[in-house]
């Protein structure tokens, strides 16, 4: 994947608690506090990609370089509540999950609040506006 393609994509969900994104901790064995956004994903992927996506700024790396940013609402925590209904399903989520997002394993939510700390500057303008964008959502549908 060339650096031109390279697209982060920010998965969030809407709780109980509020706004919650999913971060990832690679190094979680020896750096526990060292959370960050999911890597970037090939432009084939997003498109792959079901829900609705919401397109976000671009964001900067610390070489400069620019990159994509879309969010996706993602809740995969309730999948294992249906696995007996649709086991077979639930398979083949989890293998193209898997595929796509290799250090999922490693990965939780985090209210964006707390995320905001815990995320490399460059990331943080992308969360900032995804809070934006989803009270702005909010605030439409409960008219």
């Amino acid at each position: 994947m060339s650096v031109l393609d390279q697209i982060r994509v920010v998965f969030y969900r809407v709780h109980e608690k509020g706004l919650e994104v999913m971060l990832i901790n690679p190094e979680l064995g020896t750096d526990p506090q060292a959370w960050k956004l999911p890597e970037g994903i090939s432009s084939e992927e997003i498109r792959s990609i079901k829900q609705s996506v919401i397109k976000l700024d671009s964001i900067y790396n610390e070489d400069g370089s620019k990159i994509k940013t879309y969010a996706v609402e993602a809740d995969w925590h309730e999948i294992p509540s249906v696995r007996g209904i649709i086991k077979h399903d639930v398979n083949r989520v989890k293998n193209k999950i898997k595929k796509v997002l290799p250090e999922l394993e490693k990965a939780t939510y985090f209210q964006v609040k707390e995320a905001f700390k815990k995320v490399l500057p460059d990331e943080y303008a992308a969360l900032k506006e995804l809070k934006d964008v989803i009270r702005d959502k909010n605030s439409v549908t409960y008219i």
